[in-house]
């Protein structure tokens, strides 16, 4: 199966999502919750995460039913 849309680094990501660390996405993959977003290299060794998937919620539609919002934890996009 291919992705249907771009493919974020976990990092780039995080920055795309407006937060100022990669540890929310961590700790998301951790507990499963964004398993059906995950992609990886062949080797195991890159993981990539697809945002706005076609026929699925976004990732921010995923995170914001799975968190606790905090603005202080926000950034602003300039």
């Amino acid at each position: 199966m291919k992705p249907t849309s771009k493919l974020f680094t976990i990092s780039d990501a995080a920055k795309e999502l407006g937060y100022s660390s990669r540890s929310t996405l961590y700790r998301l993959i951790k507990k499963g919750i964004l398993d059906r977003y995950l992609w990886e290299t062949k080797d195991g060794k890159k993981m990539y995460i697809e945002l706005n998937p076609r026929g699925k919620l976004s990732v921010a539609q995923i995170i914001a039913t799975n968190i606790q919002w905090r603005s202080h934890a926000l950034h602003v996009r300039s």
